[in-house]
């Protein structure tokens, strides 16, 4: 499973420039409000495949290291605006105004044993890629994130030579990273919400969503199994919906959708899923979702969210709403999965364990804000060497809670 084990930070809004390193596990962000931690969670959820529309605009110049299964490697992002004239196709002259446009650049190193292997730089409009001395220039069309678009290339390459052991292993990696991060769970119930507001129309193998494909939960993408329909509603079982059952203690729980056909009578399969809703039955009584609690809403959420991402999760404020037993069983859906977490909440924080001081050094990412002659400044940054020991020094003695331990230390 890839582990997201550096971000290197040169140029990002009024970030003052930074590398930070996290631990393969539970990652927590801290810092007072207007420090930038939410900002952090969208711009790891960008870099790690799931663009956050917030930053959509913003100049970019950041690395991060991806550590794999049987190879490592670095993708640094540079975005930078690009300064167009523009022209009135009437006088046939230039405008005063101008066109602005972000230009990317990704740039990609991989490694085997401390040794680069493989280069690549993908372009708007090509795909330049050094192995062993050779280069190719491979022409885009596509729109594709960088990332997907240079597994695509790489594919290509590899169909052509099969016996290519090296082509095949970099390939599974950017695949296996592809997919890697997962876009932020919201602090509130917006991820619900837009859960909720899911439109899907199927026609045949095409399946149109209201929702990014990262933003579907596993049990959702599977739905077009049910082809062909009849009838006015579709009932389904859904993995997550039966975990979390089980935590609010109710005795089970169905998703619903309401069917439209599109095309009747013409015998071709064209409908559209919409109104979703989710059932509970209880002591011999069933209610929809929109009796839950928001508490109730924020697990489901959840557990919703943990369905959709198996390799990393982003969730801000996480234990918003959350009984003491629930934030143990999200703990517990995390499991070895990689994630970053925000939380004002004490109660996250005494459930982490460390097994070393340098784990606790790349577990914290510290986030303040200050202000100089350039104006407000954001600084983001690992405890220190010096910090770290001491908090595992206070760690080992077993006596205080590490939300205690972070007080006292001035580190939250």
């Amino acid at each position: 499973m890839p582990k997201l084990t550096k971000l290197s930070i040169n140029t990002f809004r009024n970030v003052v420039p930074t590398t930070l390193e996290f631990r393969p596990g539970i990652n927590i962000v801290l810092g007072k409000n207007a420090t930038g931690k939410t900002t952090l969670l969208r711009l790891l959820s960008t870099i790690t495949g799931a663009p956050d529309v917030a930053l959509q605009d913003d100049l970019l110049d950041v690395k991060y290291c991806i550590l794999g299964d049987s190879l490592s490697f670095d993708h640094q992002i540079i975005r930078t605006r690009n300064t167009e004239p523009t022209l009135d196709p009437e006088l046939n002259q230039l405008l005063r105004e101008t066109f602005t446009s972000i230009h990317p650049i990704d740039s990609f190193t991989f490694e085997k044993n401390g040794a680069v292997v493989f280069r690549a730089n993908v372009h708007p409009t090509e795909i330049t890629i050094e192995k062993e001395e050779r280069q190719s220039i491979i022409r885009r069309t596509d729109r594709l994130e960088p990332l997907t678009a240079l597994w695509l290339a790489i594919a290509r390459m590899h169909k052509d030579a099969p016996g290519d052991a090296l082509t095949s292993a970099i390939s599974q990696e950017i695949f296996s990273a592809s997919s890697l991060g997962g876009g932020r769970m919201d602090e509130s119930l917006e991820y619900w919400n837009n859960l909720l507001g899911l439109n899907l129309t199927m026609e045949g193998d095409h399946t149109q969503s209201t929702l990014a494909s990262w933003d579907h939960p596993s049990s959702f993408r599977r739905l077009s199994d049910s082809l062909p329909l009849k009838g006015n509603k579709l009932s389904f079982p859904v993995a997550f919906l039966d975990v979390a059952t089980r935590i609010l203690g109710y005795d089970s729980a169905t998703a619903h959708f309401d069917v439209e056909h599109l095309r009747p009578g013409t015998g071709q399969q064209a409908i559209r899923l919409s109104n979703l809703r989710f059932f509970f039955k209880s002591a011999g009584e069933e209610f929809s979702h929109a009796f839950l609690s928001y508490g109730q809403k924020r697990l489901l959420s959840f557990f919703a969210y943990a369905d959709t991402w198996k390799t990393m999760l982003i969730a801000d404020e996480l234990v918003n709403g959350l009984h003491h037993e629930w934030i143990s069983a999200c703990l517990t859906e995390i499991g070895d999965r990689q994630a970053f977490l925000t939380s004002q909440n004490p109660l996250l924080l005494d459930f982490l364990r460390f097994e070393s001081a340098d784990e606790v050094r790349r577990a914290f990412i510290l986030c303040e804000r200050t202000s100089n002659e350039a104006g407000a400044q954001l600084v983001w940054r690992n405890p220190s060497e010096e910090e770290a020991d001491s908090f595992f020094s206070a760690y080992q003695t077993g006596i205080q809670r590490v939300s205690d331990i972070l007080f006292t230390k001035g580190l939250w």
